[in-house]
């Protein structure tokens, strides 16, 4: 809605709205619903105006705050406070304004012209127009929704970037497996990767009568039914209490799948062979049937047992459950196995401060706890450090400043996320690892361009919303410049003295 068409129509009605001591007003055709203000999920370097991004009904709504738009001072929402939801090209944006006033109809010809400065601050690029209240010296500024929710040259829908390849593509590993660990009772345990399909909170579970005490019963998991089996029941290890860490890997058993309760899972990480070996002798043989290997890491002061769910879970527990109606109804399980499995994808998701983030699994090599780092003396301010990985020395990003959000304290959930990416691999601090998420195809949705409209926040590539849930999804490859990364190479890197043996003099 421009200038001429506001003044060339012979009435509009405006709905009309207050940001402080100014008035403002809206062409009513271009407003969806006005709205109390929703959950919002802050998006780190977006621009100032963005006050972040909300779950409307099942579609993504970017929520600007009107206030910095326009360079006015902020101010803490209240009961009065209100979202104007605005369509501009065929896409929502919600506006955050002080309240709404009232719903107005203006004669055309009584809309003058604003003028090139308005006073307090206020940027006339988006007002089109102002008019006088009648019987009073109030005026309305008529504001264009397209221009307001637009970035300077920028659409509210711009083109998306072509996908990128996964870091991770054809990585050789012959020398490594690699494991989820977890704790259960007092004993960290290990299962193989390639195995779990994903991680999920403790959710509600439906009991079934009759059955064993360590199945615990049975979820709806993407529509489909799936047995939970309580691990440490099954092996006799701690309490089933559930708490905030209490975690279900979902497994695939036999092209079937089955959830397993856990304690805690600590880590998703790369195991160099050397550290494995056989269960001791002295263990009796059905325990020595259900643990399959031990790592042995930090100088033999952490025990890992590797477990093999098909020695634990028995297949013929697995048939009964598909095929007993009373426990599964078949038709249902028969359904789960990997149909899509292709086109689905595997989402480690994190927090940062009470944000959730995610990334694809393959960009993650490990995960492991915060151990010590060393500064690295003139260092970008993002670089925490580095830490000797194996013999590796790794540079640590810490993604709250890389995200310009306040720092946070370490606490016992903080993990360092450890990726190859450019070719080198860095480290990623964040403050805790939540899940391994199954993503459907489909389900990843462009960022709405007000959100993502700079260079600085390129590496956000999408949104997830799951339930009332929205992870944002990154790509770590794009979270610094080509010359950032330059500099973190040259930290992984020895000193020139390490790498060149000296030369001794010829007598």
């Amino acid at each position: 809605m421009h200038a001429d068409s506001v003044f060339s129509r012979a009435e509009m009605q405006l709905v009309t709205f207050a940001l402080g001591e100014e008035s403002f007003g809206i062409d009513i055709m271009a407003v969806q619903e006005i709205i109390r203000i929703p959950e919002l999920v802050r998006v780190p370097q977006s621009p100032p105006y963005v006050r972040g991004i909300s779950n409307l009904r099942g579609s993504i709504l970017p929520v600007i705050d009107t206030r910095a738009k326009f360079g006015l001072a902020s101010q803490d929402i209240n009961s009065s406070s209100r979202v104007i939801v605005v369509n501009v090209n065929g896409k929502s944006a919600g506006l955050n304004v002080d309240s709404v006033s009232e719903i107005m109809r203006v004669d055309g010809r009584s809309i003058e012209a604003a003028p090139s400065s308005l006073g307090n601050g206020l940027d006339s690029a988006s007002i089109t127009g102002v008019v006088k209240c009648e019987g009073t010296r109030k005026l309305v500024m008529i504001l264009d929704a397209a221009l307001l929710c637009n970035g300077p040259g920028e659409a509210l829908d711009p083109e998306q970037p072509a996908g990128r390849p996964d870091a991770f593509q054809n990585r050789s590993v012959q020398d490594e497996i690699q494991i989820v660990s977890f704790l259960v009772g007092e004993e960290e345990y290990g299962l193989d990767l390639g195995a779990v399909r994903e991680i999920i909170r403790f959710p509600a579970i439906a009991k079934l009568p009759n059955a064993p005490d360590y199945i615990k019963g049975i979820i709806s998991l993407r529509n489909s039914l799936m047995p939970i089996i309580d691990l440490r029941t099954k092996l006799k290890a701690g309490s089933d209490q559930v708490d905030t860490g209490t975690r279900v890997i979902v497994v695939d058993l036999n092209g079937i799948n089955v959830g397993v309760t856990v304690d805690r899972v600590f880590e998703v990480m790369r195991l160099p062979r050397e550290t494995l070996f056989p269960p001791p002798q002295v263990f009796d043989h059905q325990a020595g049937e259900k643990i399959t290997g031990i790592a042995r890491l930090d100088n033999g002061q952490r025990i890992i047992m590797l477990l093999d769910l098909q020695d634990i879970i028995h297949p013929s527990l697995i048939e009964n459950l598909k095929n007993d109606a009373s426990y599964l109804s078949p038709e249902n399980v028969a359904a789960e196995p990997e149909q899509n499995a292709g086109s689905d994808e595997q989402m480690v998701v994190f927090r940062l401060a009470s944000e959730q983030y995610g990334v694809r699994i393959s960009q993650i090599q490990e995960i492991t706890k915060l151990i010590k780092i060393t500064r690295v003396p003139r260092a970008p301010g993002y670089v925490e450090g580095v830490f000797n990985l194996r013999g590796d020395l790794i540079p640590v990003i810490d993604l709250r400043r890389r995200f310009a959000m306040p720092s946070g304290d370490p606490t016992d959930r903080t993990r360092i996320m450890v990726a190859e990416l450019k070719q080198n691999k860095a480290g990623i601090i964040v403050d805790e690892v939540l899940e391994v998420l199954q993503i459907p195809s489909g389900c990843l949705e462009e960022m709405p361009g007000i959100v993502n409209e700079s260079q600085e926040t390129a590496y956000i590539n999408g949104i997830v919303k799951t339930g009332e849930r929205l992870i944002m999804g990154l790509d770590l490859n794009s979270i610094l410049a080509e010359e950032q990364w330059q500099q973190l190479k040259k930290m992984a890197r020895p000193p020139a003295a390490a790498r060149t043996p000296a030369k001794t003099k010829k007598k």
